[in-house]
């Protein structure tokens, strides 16, 4: 039986971050999430944007939030080891982000 990768060796990454990205429940913050990565060297494997109606008091951190809260999950590839430090700050200045949270790193 031979393994399968998540990267074949020729694509040059230095691996792929999960991150969890909770934003003001409206699809203008997913389009400012996305335009954000397409203007930097990031490049996003899959985009899951959760638009259900989940209870997000029970997250840490997001208790005192009001409304709805949009859930996505963002899987990046990233060229340095340092470029989860760099992704995080990205995505915490862009307007109505409430929390990002680095779920998986492989």
């Amino acid at each position: 039986m031979t393994a399968t990768g998540l990267v074949r060796r020729d694509e040059q990454v230095s691996g792929l971050a999960v991150l969890t990205v909770y934003a003001r429940g409206d699809a203008a913050v997913c389009g400012r999430v996305l335009q954000g990565f397409t203007l930097r060297r990031f490049a996003i494997e899959r985009f899951i944007a959760d638009f259900s109606d989940f209870d997000h008091r029970g997250t840490r951190g997001l208790e005192g939030v009001g409304g709805d809260v949009l859930r996505m999950t963002v899987v990046v590839s990233l060229p340095d080891h340092d470029d989860l430090e760099r992704i995080g700050k990205f995505l915490n200045r862009i307007v109505d982000v409430y929390k990002v949270e680095h779920t998986f790193r492989i």
